[in-house]
């Protein structure tokens, strides 16, 4: 899931580029030297491009937390500008298409109030004519800042809060965004626009009641309107959604495909047989090793397999009765085995695989410290899990366990996507490995990931993270109250050492003050990560300008230049 843009990384540090142990079928070779530029060619006019995705779209709403899915995030791609995209090798760019300059900040230096300018071209308009400008900035932050829209259920408040005022001049092409406080990750902000004067019909914006009309509205309602490069023309609920070029598009290019297509396909078996038969034209599947040996056989068809700052994890629900003790959690992490799981799943077909140790920084990247292991997480050590317990005043008698009052703990539902093989596998491992500290879990898979983790509906939960380049989007995910802590984890220290990272301008120090909480948040065992994932990408060699992109903006970021080779 994107789930409030998450993962601190750098181009060379995170294995979005080269490496020997990268994946790649011939057409995909320069993907490892030019992760950015790789499959250019000139492309012609026409055609049909699918494109599966392994999830059904919870909403239209991107900025709310059930509807912020990486899945969502590549359909809307087409439609929703974005104003700062992440491009393959994890730089951070400004849309040339949206803006006509540049964007500039100014600040005051560490603690003062800083200001961005943006400068929006005249030509940037919705598909109905209405210019993009600053009300569509304010609408977003308006609906995320966490004060003026409570029932606004944002992914993210991170950054919005610390923003005083949005305004507009120069007929509202020219938007200052002025913060109340240093926010150095502003451009972490408005991933994708939504269009004011849409939410305008919904609700007043100018209330509390308003916004959240107007946010709900986004959730439930098809677009009809964009501001991209295609719009959307046909929905079939859970099966496809079809686009068609926008004759609004204001970009210098133009797309050449007469329609982009998104065919859903939850179950994992049926995705290379669609793309064997054409019925899709590429995957952006989480993927299994019989996934890549079939792949590999297709004829005509380019992969590339490849690290990217995306990682899976297990995350405990502190509301749940049990597990809201801190003893218990750390000894479940104890007990799982993390290398196992690693050379059972992702390592089988991916050797550039390894053990993540730290929640908010990527192997390789400044600042990376392992945190994990020398607590005996992930270790899979159960005599020291029962020990942990043990010294506790638990009990394990005939294995069951029992807390110092003699209750006995109760089977834990663990929760993750139905149909994905790998995290299947995984939770049979941790399942064996529990039992044998008296700990029983109900596996029980969802189609609904992001609304299962909203409403809390898990005991554990097995997902990953999808990355971006932005330190500071870690804050709604450790932070009490957070948009991405879904365990409602809380820990006063941890808030207040984030908080004060987010705003320095000193990566180093930032970075030191996110480990220093990271140490907090790991011996309190509320998430237990376990590897970066293995990012895929297959695609037919006929379709040109696709490449894989292991960020959150996914391999939709450029879709304006997808298109059949002349």
């Amino acid at each position: 899931m994107i789930i409030g843009l998450v993962t601190l990384c750098v181009a060379s540090a995170c294995g979005t580029g080269g490496g020997t142990k990268d994946r790649n079928s011939a057409g995909f070779a320069d993907c490892d030297p030019h992760p950015n530029t790789c499959n250019t060619t000139r492309v012609k006019p026409g055609g049909t491009f699918v494109v599966a995705i392994e999830k059904k779209l919870p909403n239209w709403n991107t900025f709310d937390s059930d509807g912020n899915t990486f899945e969502a995030g590549q359909v809307v791609a087409g439609i929703a500008p974005a104003p700062f995209p992440v491009l393959p090798d994890s730089s951070v760019s400004w849309n040339r298409h949206l803006f006509a300059a540049e964007p500039q900040e100014t600040t005051g230096g560490q603690g003062a109030a800083m200001t961005v300018v943006l400068k929006v071209r005249p030509e940037a308009v919705w598909n109905d004519n209405t210019p993009i400008g600053a009300q569509d900035f304010v609408y977003l932050w308006r609906s995320s800042n966490g004060r003026d829209c409570p029932g606004c259920t944002a992914a993210a408040t991170a950054g919005y809060d610390a923003i005083s005022a949005i305004t507009g001049s120069d007929n509202d092409k020219t938007v200052t965004l002025t913060f109340s406080r240093p926010f150095p990750d502003w451009r972490s902000l408005f991933t994708n626009l939504y269009p004011a004067h849409v939410a305008r019909k919904a609700g007043d914006l100018s209330t509390p009641d308003g916004l959240k009309a107007a946010f709900d509205a986004f959730k439930t309602t098809q677009p009809t309107w964009s501001g991209g490069p295609y719009r959307i023309t046909d929905v079939v609920p859970d099966v496809s959604i079809t686009l068609v070029p926008n004759d609004r598009w204001y970009g210098s290019v133009k797309p050449t495909l007469e329609k982009l297509v998104f065919k859903i396909l939850e179950d994992q078996p049926q995705q290379v047989p669609a793309l064997r038969n054409k019925e899709v034209h590429a995957l952006t599947s989480q993927p299994n090793g019989d996934m890549i040996a079939e792949v590999k056989k297709l004829t005509g068809v380019n992969y590339r397999l490849a690290k990217g700052p995306n990682w899976e994890h297990i995350d405990a629900n502190t509301r749940n009765r049990w597990l809201a003790d801190p003893v218990l959690r750390r000894a479940i992490f104890t007990a799982i085995d993390r290398k196992e799981i690693l050379d059972k799943t992702v390592g089988t077909f991916f050797d550039a695989a390894e053990l993540l140790n730290n929640h908010s920084i990527m192997p390789g990247s400044p600042g990376y410290r392992d945190v994990v292991t020398p607590t005996g997480q992930g270790s899979g050590d159960i005599g020291r899990a029962q020990s942990i317990l043990r010294e506790a005043g638990y009990k394990l008698d005939g294995g069951k366990l029992f807390t110092k009052d003699g209750q006995q703990v109760a089977p834990l539902r663990f929760r993750f996507t139905a149909g994905n093989q790998l995290r299947q596998q995984t939770a049979e491992l941790i399942q064996i490995r529990l039992r044998q500290i008296g700990v029983e879990i109900t596996i029980d898979p969802t189609d609904r990931l992001g609304r299962t983790l909203d409403s809390g509906d898990f005991d554990l939960a097995l997902f990953g993270w999808v990355g971006t380049s932005f330190l500071a989007d870690k804050k709604d995910l450790w932070t009490t109250g957070g948009g991405g802590n879904y365990g409602e984890y809380s820990n006063p220290q941890v808030d207040a050492l984030i908080n004060q990272a987010v705003e320095t301008f000193d990566d180093a120090q930032a970075r030191e003050l996110f480990n220093r909480a990271d140490e907090l948040m790991t011996a309190d065992a509320y998430n237990l990560p376990l590897f970066q994932k293995a990012v895929f990408l297959a695609v037919y060699s006929e379709y040109g300008n696709v490449r894989n992109n292991p960020t959150s903006s996914g391999p939709l970021y450029n879709c304006e230049e997808w298109g059949i080779r002349e």
